[in-house]
């Protein structure tokens, strides 16, 4: 049986939170003293850009129910006085929190700790980080692998989220991939369910680049996990990836399919060959293969390399990547991982190609003054 809240809001900072909160039965605006079973509310959040309306609310509820834990909700970090805050009375918890509409999950953290503090805090130790562009087409794929991967981690690892980067979709990506996270979070029956689905649209196509510094910048968790959404990689890959990082021998590891890919035109074979052989001298010792997408980093490590990723590099971000882990002694192991090469792919061989070898100069030119002014 779910439990109940009770949220108050002038709605101007047009939180979704029927789409957020689906662990709860809420009650928004409710008028307080003809709510029958106030009694049975959990927690109380306060939504108001006006405070004396939060605290006048505030102070109401406190007068009925003195130990009721409150959560205000605001755009800046501390809008309350600490005299303000005492004076609403009672003595349950009252907590702050900044909203950031890109992130909505950490709204579900707040309330998941302030109702359950005997469970771990909401920290993220692996955050997977799915990239989709224009998957309309095969969104099958996508939603086959993404429930095979929740069944996976929901058994194996604690605190893990998937995040979906649009990467500029045309098509309608960001609509399919927001049901299928409003489905599968929807199904979910406790509040600290291991998993929260969040989308993150950019609003120009990267080539991919974008995806990962998105991924870097803003998604806080001890492990990142880049992997391609096609459901091209199999669950036992992407198991021994995050075991390997966790006993911290390793940096990152970096999957390689190019020896292993099943279904793989002639022409696609020759290319990896000669990209492997181009860029040998850029990698790091051991590594081959940049471009599979399939790579497991400690975040620590990844903000490093953040300042010297740029989004105009496009499906060489991989190279890019790899090739600042080893100019700053970053420990690299290669990894051969089983993949199934998908239809649909949004690689123009011919055309990416050209551009992959573009990239690799303009890397190379662009180094020597981020690294004369790191």
């Amino acid at each position: 049986m779910k439990e109940k809240i009770a949220i108050f809001t002038d709605l101007k900072s047009e939180i979704p939170f029927n789409n957020i909160i689906t662990y709860f039965n809420i009650y928004i605006n409710p008028e307080i003293e003809k709510l029958d079973d106030f009694n049975e509310i959990k927690i109380i959040i306060l939504d108001y850009t006006n405070e004396k309306d939060c605290y006048s609310i505030g102070k109401r509820i406190r007068f009925l129910r003195p130990e009721i834990p409150i959560l205000i909700i605001s755009k800046i970090i501390n809008p309350f006085s600490y005299n303000e805050i005492r004076e609403f009375g009672g003595f349950g918890m009252i907590k702050l929190f900044k909203w950031n509409k890109d992130y909505p999950e950490k709204l579900l953290e707040e309330l998941n700790m302030m109702r359950h503090p005997e469970y771990p805090s909401g920290k993220t130790d692996i955050a997977v980080i799915i990239p989709v562009y224009n998957e309309e087409s095969r969104i099958n794929f996508v939603a086959d692998f993404v429930i095979e991967l929740k069944k996976f981690l929901e058994l194996a690892f604690l605190n893990t989220r998937i995040y979906f980067v649009n990467d500029g979709s045309k098509d309608n990506t960001e609509i399919l991939i927001r049901e299928i996270s409003n489905k599968i979070n929807t199904n979910s029956e406790t509040i600290f369910d291991k998993f929260v689905f969040n989308a993150k649209e950019l609003e120009q196509n990267t080539r991919k680049a974008g995806t990962y510094i998105e991924g870097i910048k803003s998604i806080e968790a001890d492990i990142l996990l880049f992997v391609d959404a096609d459901n091209s990689f199999f669950i036992e890959d992407i198991s021994l990836m995050i075991n390997i990082i966790r006993k911290g021998y390793y940096d990152i590891v970096a999957g390689t399919k190019d020896l292993t890919a099943e279904k793989r035109p002639l022409i696609r074979k020759i290319l990896s060959f000669g990209k492997r052989t181009l860029t040998k001298n850029m990698l790091p010792k051991g590594v081959y293969d940049s471009q599979t997408g399939l790579k497991a980093i400690k975040a620590s490590s990844a903000k490093f390399i953040l300042p010297y990723l740029s989004r105009s590099r496009g499906l060489a971000i991989d190279l890019e990547l790899m090739y600042y882990a080893k100019k700053l002694n970053f420990r690299v192991l290669q990894l051969p991982v089983k993949c199934i090469d998908r239809d649909g792919s949004h690689v123009d061989v011919i055309k990416d190609s050209l551009s992959y070898l573009k990239n690799i100069y303009l890397i190379i030119k662009d180094s020597k003054n981020k690294w004369k002014n790191r």
